[in-house]
């Protein structure tokens, strides 16, 4: 195991010196909303929490805009010392709890609200902000219900920014979660309903512990890409075993100009939602994180 957050100290919700700026330039801790030097939307919770003794909570408020709630960032060491270019392998896994309010709301303008993005370690000066070529995503892509994956903020000789992970399925459709046995997760599912009887979506749950975890192994570096490269979903109901949602691959992978010599090395955990009206009034919603786990080996479930 890399490093593991268990969100259980005060010291794991670091916001820095105070001000709009939050814990930039450091190792880790907490932003509010860009613009504001608002800390509560992204607190400690000591009442909901999946082990331990507390969890990070966002509030997304009732008016608010795409950075809702700020969010949370963390290196994958102190000494950022461990990060991972090509030939590397590596696996995330987080706990997450949602309100029902958070996944019943459509929310007008937004493109679908972000769980985690996995991007660009720090290096001793230079301090990466969320939005890297190397950035792989998972995300509620337009409210669907269900998570996606996409790569890149920037693009790169194979593909365009925010490339998502659609497998072409048939003369017309797309598998959405590329993992998923029949009947799928398809794009043409969007009429009847992505999930049981008529799809197999794995979706999101309300009121319960999920279990994510990304596999990112990548290959040789050629040009501004990490060649053959292949990254996995899996997700867990709370209680029960994983599933596997994105098998995809081989895949070039964004690696930003060789000059950069970018390396993933930082996660943000985050309900950013690109668009999102602030002028729309939406029932106030919440989402949880706990448990969050870098690790060179696929991670045990937490039955």
């Amino acid at each position: 195991m890399i490093k593991c957050v268990g969100f259980d100290e005060a010291a794991d919700f670091n916001t820095g010196s105070g001000g709009t700026a939050g814990a930039y330039g450091q190792n880790a801790g907490i932003f509010p909303p860009s613009g504001t030097s608002d800390y509560t939307r992204a607190t400690r919770d000591t009442s909901v929490r999946a082990s331990g003794n507390s969890a990070l909570k966002f509030t997304i408020p009732a008016n608010s805009g795409s950075d809702s709630s700020g969010s949370y960032f963390t290196n994958f060491s102190k000494d950022l010392s461990v990060q991972f270019g090509e030939n590397a392998e590596f696996f995330v896994q987080w706990r997450q709890r949602f309100s029902p309010e958070f996944l019943n709301t459509k929310y007008a303008g937004g493109g679908g609200w972000k769980q985690v993005i996995i991007g660009a370690g720090d290096t001793p000066g230079s301090w990466q902000n969320s939005c890297t070529a190397l950035e792989t995503v998972v995300q509620n892509t337009y409210h669907r219900g269900f998570p996606v994956m996409y790569n890149s903020c920037t693009g790169s000789a194979s593909h365009g920014p925010y490339n998502a992970f659609e497998e072409p399925f048939g003369t017309y459709d797309f598998k959405l979660q590329n993992a998923r046995p029949a009947p799928y997760c398809l794009y043409s599912q969007s009429g009847t309903g992505y999930f049981a009887p008529n799809g197999n979506c794995f979706g999101y749950v309300a009121n319960e512990w999920m279990t994510f975890q990304v596999r990112i192994k990548t290959g040789p570096r050629v040009g501004d890409e990490y060649r053959d490269s292949y990254v996995t979903l899996w997700v867990a109901r709370e209680g029960k075993a994983s599933e596997p949602v994105f098998t995809w691959g081989p895949y070039n992978l964004s690696a930003g100009s060789s000059t950069e010599n970018l390396k993933f090395g930082k996660i943000w955990l985050l309900p950013y939602n690109t668009g999102k009206s602030a002028s729309t009034t939406n029932p106030t919603a919440y989402t949880w994180y706990d448990e969050l786990i870098i690790s060179r080996s696929r991670i045990a479930d937490p039955l």
